[in-house]
């Protein structure tokens, strides 16, 4: 694995916007069902299947889901309304970012791996000027809805 890699490079600031992209209205899709009031189990995993999460365990009062999404590891914890963890880890050449939401806040980071990349940090930044109302829908995230 390349760790110098160019972060001036056109393939490397597409492959950050084209992930920003996605993780802007996924993100804010996650937290959003997350944070619903009144949503039966059922309700609540119809609308994770709709966004492609899958490996969906329902155990007791707990839903639990560990997935690979658009090359990120998504990982959920749901217990009710406003009682989850939601973590969201790049993959390949984004190691080392990592979103973590619960129900107190959200921290994004750029450094959780032993060898995190350098577009990492790129992410992170990126992905921290774009998150903020309005979550606009990109054409990224509506073709990866209507994909597959």
């Amino acid at each position: 694995m390349d760790l110098n890699i160019d972060l001036n490079n056109k393939n490397n600031n597409k492959d950050v916007k084209l992930s920003v992209d996605f993780l802007v209205p996924f993100t804010n899709t996650l937290v959003n069902l997350l944070s619903k009031a009144n949503l039966s189990s059922w309700e609540f995993k119809r609308e994770l299947n709709n966004i492609k999460i899958t490996n969906i365990v329902d155990k007791d009062i707990q839903i639990e889901s560990n997935s690979v999404v658009f090359n990120f590891k998504v990982y959920i914890l749901y217990s009710g309304t406003r009682n989850f963890i939601l973590k969201i880890e790049g993959r390949s050449e984004f190691t080392g970012f990592c979103i973590m939401v619960t129900n107190k806040g959200m921290a994004v980071n750029d450094d959780v791996a032993i060898n995190s990349l350098p577009l990492a940090k790129d992410l992170k930044k990126q992905f921290l000027m774009n998150y903020k109302s309005p979550y606009l829908l990109t054409e990224t995230y509506l073709t990866f809805l209507n994909s597959d």
